[in-house]
C-alpha cells in the first residue's frame, strides 16, 4: 500500500499533473459548447447531426488541448507537425476506446445495476464520466511520452 501511495504522490500529485487536469477540464467545456452551439444552432438536419457535432467539438477541443498542454505541461522545446499527428492520434484513440468503455459501463449500470434513465436521468452522465475518468492516467503518462518522444532537434 505504501508503494502505491509513493507512486500516485510522485505522478499525480504534481503541478504538472494539475495542469494537465485543469487542460482537461477547459477541454471539455470547449467541447461541450462548440458540440452545444453546433447541435442547437443550426436548421440543416446534417449539421446538426450528433456525429457531426461532436466530431468538430472533439476536433477544436483536441486543438485547444495540444497547444495548451504543450505550452503549460508538457513544454516541449520542438513542436512539429509529427508530434501533433501524433497527439491527435492519442485523442483519437482515447475517443474510442473511452466510447467503448462507456458504452460496457452503460450496459452495467442498466443492466446489472438496474437504473432506469427514465426515473433517474442524471444517470446517463455515469456511464461517460466513469470512462472517462478511468483514461485519465493513461492519457497522461501517454502524452507525456509523446512529447519526450517527439522533442527532437530541427
Amino acid at each position: 500500500m505504501a508503494k502505491i501511495l509513493e507512486f500516485i504522490k510522485i505522478n499525480f500529485l504534481t503541478k504538472k499533473f494539475l495542469t494537465f487536469g485543469i487542460i482537461g477540464l477547459l477541454n471539455t467545456l470547449i467541447h461541450l459548447l462548440v458540440y452545444t452551439s453546433i447541435y442547437n444552432q443550426n436548421s440543416n438536419q446534417f449539421i446538426a447531426s450528433a456525429f457531426f457535432s461532436n466530431a468538430i467539438a472533439f476536433i477544436v477541443a483536441s486543438i485547444f488541448s495540444y497547444f495548451a498542454n504543450a505550452y503549460f505541461t508538457f513544454k516541449p522545446k520542438n513542436k512539429s507537425t509529427m508530434q501533433f499527428s501524433i497527439v491527435i492520434l492519442v485523442f483519437l484513440s482515447r475517443l474510442i476506446v473511452s466510447s467503448l468503455l462507456a458504452e460496457l459501463f452503460d450496459f452495467i449500470v442498466i443492466n446489472w445495476i438496474g437504473i432506469d434513465y427514465a426515473v433517474h436521468p442524471i444517470a446517463k452522465s455515469i456511464a461517460p464520466f466513469f470512462a472517462s475518468a478511468l483514461l485519465i492516467p493513461i492519457a497522461y503518462f501517454a502524452l507525456d511520452f509523446v512529447f519526450k518522444k517527439t522533442d527532437v532537434e530541427k
